[in-house]
């Protein structure tokens, strides 16, 4: 897979046999596009997880079990499924959205509550202690920041979130988000610096 924009492929051989050159393609569950868009990445995950939710489907429209014992079911089995390495995710306002209704979707499926009741979604948030999918992402994100800062200079993580291009042009337009943009946005929500940061990791 060539990443990046420039057209430069010579094509690779292994003991003769041409490997094939793809968009992208799965590695250890998670799905790498040639563009860093995470978006397709983002797409199989929920849809793997609404398909586990699916698959219960008995369990949430059950009257013997009790409505905790769901959420913790959920949080347990259908979650881990849908953010699932989550950490590596830029997100944009697209990402963020289809991450929030999915999560109310599988919330307010388990409460036994439809959008035509008229109940908020912060409201479902509270009944069932929880919080935005987009929040659960950002804390898993700054986390996975946090030990990657605390590596030695050497270690090629460490490079990678810092490494800037020295040479190239990308084109014009607004630029393409970012993994390392999208932890800046997450400094900035709680008042901090990159800067700052790295300075007590």
């Amino acid at each position: 897979m060539q990443v990046g924009n420039a057209n430069t492929s010579t094509g690779i051989t292994v003991g003769c046999q041409p490997i094939e050159e793809v968009k992208q393609f799965t590695y250890l569950g998670s799905v790498l596009s040639n563009d860093g868009n995470t978006e397709a990445d983002v797409n199989c995950r929920i849809g793997k997880a609404s398909g586990v939710f699916q698959r219960l489907r008995q369990v949430w429209s059950t009257t013997t079990i009790n409505t905790k014992t769901k959420i913790r079911l959920y949080n347990t089995i259908v979650l881990p499924t849908a953010i699932y390495a989550s950490e590596t995710w830029k997100i944009t306002m697209r990402i963020a959205r289809k991450l929030n209704v999915f999560h109310q979707r599988c919330l307010r499926r388990i409460l036994g509550i439809t959008y035509l009741d008229h109940i908020t979604n912060d409201e479902i948030l509270r009944r069932c202690n929880s919080r935005k999918l987009q929040d659960i992402v950002t804390e898993r994100r700054v986390r996975f920041a946090g030990h990657i800062l605390r590596l030695p200079e050497q270690r090629h993580s460490r490079t990678a979130i810092k490494w800037t291009p020295l040479e190239g042009k990308r084109k014009k337009g607004r630029p393409v988000k970012t993994w390392r943009a999208t932890f800046k946005e997450d400094l900035q929500d709680i008042g901090t610096k990159w800067e700052e940061v790295e300075s007590v990791a």
